[in-house]
């Protein structure tokens, strides 16, 4: 049996909606929390050796173009919402391969394969992959606790899953966005290193389109 593919994304936005509310946090303080939970997020993906990929709005990337080009070095970097493509190579001064809508927004699959993206990476799907207007979807599960973790990734060649940065991140209104997430994270990230191996979306796009 072939490793196991793990592709880890992280969303780096400014208007994170917090858990348990109605509100968006301000312009500072959204673009705040976003950096407060991607430090955590580094130490854990470094921690087991994950090479991850980063969905990011240009308005976050524009606010630390110092952490974008770190992130850049190590992981992939995409986009956040369909029209940061240019902006956001500027300022990573790598290739973004591909993009991932807000939540609630359906994907024009046509309008980004006309922008550039080579893939979108959305919500649940069947399959590890589907092609939807010429375009690549690939799909991408919540992070969950490990022992659902472990019932629902057994016997799978891809285990793809997500969350978003702020996450992480202490919120001034709500006192911890989710307080159970990082440790929830480290156990996921430790069981994963022994399943298979981690890898950008785009690394494992390239593999299966040379197979």
């Amino acid at each position: 049996m072939n490793t196991p593919r793990i592709l880890i994304s992280i969303d780096l936005e400014e208007l994170h909606v917090q858990a348990g509310t109605s509100q968006q946090p301000g312009l500072e303080e959204g673009l705040q929390q976003a950096r407060e939970g991607l430090e955590k997020t580094l130490i854990l993906l470094d921690r087991y050796q994950v090479r991850a990929t980063f969905f990011m709005t240009s308005t976050w990337a524009q606010a630390y173009p110092l952490i974008v080009r770190q992130v850049a070095r190590v992981h992939e970097v995409g986009a956040y919402g369909c029209m940061e493509k240019s902006i956001i190579e500027q300022i990573s001064g790598s290739r973004v391969y591909g993009c991932r809508m807000p939540a609630g927004t359906t994907p024009d699959y046509r309008a980004l394969k006309v922008a550039g993206y080579l893939y979108h990476a959305g919500g649940q799907q069947v399959r590890p992959m589907t092609i939807m207007d010429e375009l690549y979807e690939i799909y991408a599960e919540k992070i969950r606790p490990l022992w659902i973790t472990r019932l629902l990734t057994g016997g799978r060649d891809v285990i793809s899953l997500r969350f978003n940065s702020s996450e992480l991140a202490v919120s001034p209104t709500s006192r911890v966005l989710n307080p159970r997430l990082e440790g929830r994270l480290d156990s996921v990230l430790a069981y994963l290193q022994r399943k298979g191996q981690f890898m950008p979306h785009i690394e494992w796009l390239q593999e299966q389109l040379t197979d």
